[in-house]
């Protein structure tokens, strides 16, 4: 009589381990996978969405800061000439420069005021990018879904005034005076986020004074900035 093996001990073991190899297998192409998508995700889409809401928020902030600007000026009905006055003596030459300090300061808060007024309205802004752009091509720009990007302002807004002297040719300088803006704004992509700080310069004063230069001036390069004494401004 002849005797058959018995091999069901074995299917069993076989399965498993087939079990065990194909699932190590697709841990490691899922890992595979994973690491590759978020270093492409840190690397390139992440960095590439900022850069492109910085764009948007420059955009934003310099058109929000020139419009707040000029209408604080035409409200207040403010007379810029009346920002600078210059002194000169007998011969024509500059002796003296005033800056009107206490209605510079008028103008700063009003525009403080108005750009904290319209960045309340607006609350969080939120644009869209095709995923396209995201890759770099310009042949795929506008294609694919959009990302949704939001834009947080933060309410800090800082702002000073500055100028300069810089010599334009010969007995001529161009005096300058500018309003220096800074406005702080979160932007909020997916999986990370980041503060973005706008800096925008608004020049309020930019006149050529002709006639005899005082000598600490006349021998200015003229690419050179001229640091005035504070005491002229006061």
């Amino acid at each position: 009589m002849l005797k058959t093996r018995n091999i069901k001990g074995r299917r069993p073991r076989n399965k498993i381990r087939t079990f065990y190899s194909k699932s190590i297998m697709l841990f490691v192409v899922i890992f595979i996978i994973g690491t590759f998508g978020y270093y492409f995700l840190d690397k390139q889409v992440v960095p590439t969405l900022f850069s492109m809401a910085e764009m948007k928020i420059d955009n934003y902030a310099t058109t929000l800061i020139n419009d707040s600007i000029k209408r604080v000026i035409k409200e207040n009905e403010v007379n810029v000439d009346e920002l600078v006055t210059y002194y000169y003596n007998d011969k024509g030459e500059i002796i003296s420069i005033g800056i009107n300090t206490i209605l510079i300061n008028q103008l700063s808060t009003g525009v403080i005021d108005n750009i904290n007024h319209n960045l309340e309205q607006l609350g969080v802004e939120k644009v869209y990018i095709p995923f396209g752009s995201l890759m770099g091509s310009n042949i795929f720009a506008n294609m694919g879904p959009e990302i949704g990007v939001e834009i947080l302002p933060i309410g800090t807004t800082n702002i000073n005034y500055d100028r300069e002297f810089r010599s334009t040719g010969i007995n001529q300088i161009n005096h300058r005076v500018w309003l220096n803006i800074e406005i702080k704004m979160q932007v909020i992509v997916p999986l990370a986020t980041e503060q973005v700080t706008i800096d925008h310069q608004f020049t309020v004063v930019d006149n050529v004074i002709s006639g005899v230069v005082p000598p600490n001036y006349i021998h200015v390069p003229e690419r050179e900035i001229l640091d005035v004494a504070p005491d002229i401004f006061k």
